[in-house]
């Protein structure tokens, strides 16, 4: 077979293949040899049957097995031959059988990029200290004591800072209302009722706490405030809102005393020595999975930062409309309204797009790493893992393996624990250096 090679920018490839006439009547001979096996003519008996009858009644499959076959053999030889790292065939076309015996076609292929890895062992990296202080142990215990709270009811003071306004409010901008001027504003930005307010100054938007001290059950009060530069949605900042507050109550906290009785309620049988190391296990775990997430980008990105190549768009465009789906669902999940998606339509896009490219790209870099590394996934491990998930869904696993094995997930499973396993080299080969964790904000 003669085939030539065409690279196609978008790692995508032209593949001309001319079978000769010799190899085209050899390749013949064998299908029409099966179906003769297999045929049941009348007036012959099974395998007698002229191979002249067999071609006349069975043409059109036999020469579709012999297009298929030969498209295999060309896509085998140019992976060999031409080093192609072939991702699938695109399409097959120009398929021709010649009068002289020949034939040829051409093959659309979609090829893995082209590109060479760069020093991706020793990175450096950054990472906060993974100890837990009392300090941070203390606040947590806080957190749960807020859970276990009690609110009373306040008499006869008005508001302070700490407290808990529970407030009906309305907000307008130059008359008008928010959602009519703002219709990108989410709903508690613009009114409420029965809202319970904690009086601290990073609650809701800067002043507007300030602005309810002093005042007691059933006063009404007009405050001003405006919203922040760093306030989540850009198009909102800077705009200012006349709020009109009405107290319906003042209520204090208070919270559980922190004793062995407390501790019970968090952990049953559990005294607060035991919640407390309980607390600081669970503290730690998180902490390491914050730590191995850190090193996971922070590797990642300086590996991208030095790579630069092109990759097969229609992937990348399957990710794409993937990942518009799901930032669509989430909104919608949300409450964002379908007018809204659709106004920002362009915006979730092009968001989609950023995230489907380096999706795409990383996962190319982490198979090229996984190869240069011989990274393999055992029989035992991918056993493990189907096991695995069928206790995390509740399915008997010789049913999860049947549905595994007619989707072809075996596959998906076994590159999802490649591809982990080659993140977790790529973590224990990093040079990694423990900071405050102030310096690993940004």
């Amino acid at each position: 077979m003669i085939i030539n090679v065409e690279r196609l920018p978008e790692c995508k490839a032209i593949l001309r293949i001319e079978v000769p006439e010799k190899d085209a009547k050899s390749e013949r001979k064998v299908i029409v040899g099966l179906y003769a096996s297999q045929a049941k003519i009348p007036g012959f008996r099974p395998g007698k049957t002229p191979s002249s009858i067999i071609e006349k009644r069975f043409k059109v499959g036999i020469e579709s097995e012999f297009e298929e076959r030969v498209v295999k053999q060309a896509v085998q030889q140019a992976t060999e031959s031409e080093k192609l790292d072939i991702i699938r065939v695109n399409e097959v076309r120009d398929q021709s059988h010649n009068p002289d015996g020949t034939f040829t076609a051409t093959i659309e292929l979609v090829t893995a990029p082209e590109f060479s890895l760069p020093d991706y062992k020793g990175i450096e990296v950054k990472v906060p200290v993974a100890e837990v202080t009392e300090e941070q142990l203390s606040e947590s215990l806080d957190q749960i004591r807020e859970r276990f709270a009690e609110y009373n009811d306040i008499e006869g003071r008005a508001v302070e800072l700490q407290d808990f306004a529970v407030i009906d409010y309305k907000g307008s901008i130059n008359g008008k209302a928010v959602g009519e001027v703002l219709p990108s504003a989410p709903a508690t930005l613009a009114q409420n009722s029965g809202f319970w307010l904690r009086m601290a100054e990073e609650s809701f938007l800067p002043g507007f706490c300030a602005g309810l001290v002093g005042a007691k059950d059933g006063d009404t009060r007009d405050i001003s405030v405006t919203i922040p530069d760093d306030y989540p949605g850009e198009e909102l900042r800077g705009h200012t809102i006349d709020y009109t507050v009405e107290m319906k109550g003042v209520k204090e906290q208070v919270l559980p005393e922190l004793d062995d009785e407390f501790a019970g309620k968090v952990e049953a049988g559990k005294s607060l020595e035991q919640l407390r190391d309980s607390l600081r296990a669970q503290m730690e775990q998180q902490r390491e999975g914050y730590r191995r997430e850190i090193i996971t980008n922070q590797v990642l990105d300086k590996i991208n930062a030095n790579l630069d190549f092109d990759l097969p768009q229609e992937i990348v465009m399957r990710e794409t409309q993937s990942r518009v789906n799901d930032i669509v669902s989430s909104n919608s999940e949300r409450g964002i309204s379908e007018e809204e998606i659709v106004e920002n339509q362009e915006k979730i896009i092009q968001t989609a797009g950023e995230q489907a490219n380096l999706s795409v790209k990383t996962s190319f870099i982490l198979e090229q790493i996984a190869d240069a590394e011989d990274i393999k996934v055992s029989r035992e491990e991918l056993l493990g893992r189907v096991a695995e998930i069928a206790a995390r869904n509740n399915t008997p696993v010789k049913k999860l393996t049947k549905q595994l094995e007619k989707q072809n997930g075996f596959g998906r499973i076994y590159n999802g624990l490649r591809i982990q396993k080659t993140l977790d080299f790529l973590r224990e080969a990093a040079s990694i250096t423990e900071v405050d964790p102030e310096d690993t904000k940004d």
